[in-house]
């Protein structure tokens, strides 16, 4: 029996996996302040985005399913340092990102159960929120997964009751945020365009499955229907949410922390057992939304460092479980020292503090897929005999054309996580500045790290093979 057939991920593992991996609950407020819209530029992302990412996905994972997803394509197309520059901001952006993740988190357990709770005081919750996390990921890889399908159960129930509930109060008290034709049709002018990057980045992350190729099943078989049933269901949940969002809460009193329960408060009433229902399992979900994130970039940054791209800590796997303890404990500390600086320049402010690390970590992540898109024409062209259990429909062209429409969305996706209000002709700044000090210095750490690495490992190879020159001659 081959490794593909002992996964222990087949169709429905896949789809929840994708599903806890590509919807996070704490950009789903973001997108609903958007507005009216937002509905709109949903629907342009569905047609230009969505449909293109999915087909190249699915060709890419079927034709490659490999342990380290895109690192392993970016290696084929461009070669190992190419590749390890992306994967290793793919993978070190979880560390930012998971400091984002536990600062939501803190915030929301504040509000529910000590509202003026100062920042401050909640960091060594947010810290131990990411050990906790840690300690999850190096535990057996079933575990995972197992976090991860409660997680996209608990997400679907969340949204679910958000949309249901919020238009249940608008049947009752009327619309909050009034729809109209105007309403509808996007502008620079719009209130919170710039929060347009969280659509584009809402319906990313569905290749990360593809990093976890020896625990899928069948891959050619099961990841196509996977992508196309978690697409499907993540497009539909994230409309639903923000409607329900849009009609319960106007505009101005969207907040990015606890959004949706403020949507579903003025149906049940602020002390009903629903409200803290739904409040338990968003804390829930944050925690599985790390585990998936951190757990596939993981494995491929150890894979990375197992071929002497990146230092040999990362490459190490847990003796037992077999899992990236490596990769996953560098994390740990990155989120730490993460979440300690945010916290110092946050004024006090989870809002801020959670977009400001989101946008950080958002960026980072989404830089690595302007490489990870040219890859598909690239391995096209240059390695066309291997077989394509899964192959894009349209030949040349669409191929094509869909690699265009997907570097140009995340090409403003990035723009508009720096600069969110370009389009209205201003640069903030206050928020700009560390975002772009902030990649400036992680690439260049990052360029540092990997020729060192390169450097060691050509050492260690030479050193290796000493022996053997000495004895054959």
């Amino acid at each position: 029996m081959t490794q593909s057939s002992q996964g222990k991920m087949g169709t429905p593992q896949i789809t929840f996996f994708c599903i806890c991996a590509v919807i996070v609950l704490g950009t789903l407020t973001a997108s609903a302040s958007l507005g009216p819209s937002g509905l709109t530029l949903w629907v342009i992302a569905i047609v230009l985005f969505v449909i293109p990412n999915m087909m190249i996905i699915s060709e890419l994972g079927t034709t490659y399913p490999a342990e380290g997803g895109i690192y392993d394509w970016i290696r084929r197309a461009f070669g190992k340092r190419m590749s390890t520059r992306a994967i290793y901001l793919y993978w070190v952006s979880n560390g930012i990102w998971m400091a984002a993740n536990f600062i939501l988190l803190t915030g929301l357990i504040a509000d529910t159960f000590w509202p003026g709770m100062p920042l401050w005081a909640q960091l060594p919750l947010v810290i131990a929120l990411i050990w906790m996390t840690v300690a999850i990921i190096n535990k057996q890889v079933e575990v995972g997964i197992g976090v991860t399908v409660t997680g996209a159960l608990f997400k679907i129930i969340i949204i679910g009751t958000a949309g249901i509930g919020g238009m249940v109060y608008a049947f009752h008290h009327g619309v909050a945020t009034p729809f109209t034709v105007e309403s509808l049709i996007p502008s620079s002018s719009a209130s919170g365009i710039g929060f347009f990057s969280a659509i584009i980045y809402n319906i990313t992350g569905f290749e990360l499955v593809a990093c976890m190729g020896s625990v899928l099943k069948n891959p050619a078989r099961t990841m196509p229907r996977a992508i196309l049933y978690s697409s499907l269901a993540v497009v539909a949940l994230y409309i639903f949410g923000s409607l329900g969002i849009m009609m319960a809460l106007p505009l101005d009193h969207i907040n990015l922390v606890s959004g949706i329960t403020d949507a579903i408060r003025p149906l049940f009433g602020n002390d009903s057992p629903v409200v803290m229902i739904i409040t338990v399992l968003f804390m829930l979900c944050i925690v599985g939304d790390q585990v998936t994130w951190s757990m596939a970039p993981s494995r491929a940054a150890a894979e990375a460092a197992r071929e002497g791209c990146l230092p040999a800590v990362i490459g190490k796997w847990h003796p037992k479980n077999h899992t990236p303890s490596g990769a996953s404990t560098t994390l740990g500390w990155v989120g730490t020292g993460v979440s300690i600086l945010y916290t110092c320049f946050a004024a006090g402010n989870n809002a801020d503090a959670f977009w400001s690390a989101f946008s950080f970590s958002s960026t980072c992540i989404i830089s690595s897929y302007l490489l990870f898109y040219p890859v598909f024409i690239k391995l096209r062209l240059s390695d066309p005999d291997t077989a394509r259990p899964y192959r894009m429909p349209g030949g040349a062209v669409t191929a094509w054309g869909c690699t265009l429409l997907c570097v140009a969305f995340i090409a403003i996706a990035i723009v508009l996580f720096v600069f969110p209000d370009i389009l209205s002709g201003s640069v903030n700044w206050s928020h700009s500045g560390p975002i772009v000090i902030g990649m400036a210095l992680i690439l260049t750490v990052g360029e540092v790290i990997i020729r060192r690495s390169e450097k060691h490992h050509d050492q260690q190879q030479t050193v290796s093979l000493s022996p053997v020159k000495e004895a054959s001659s």
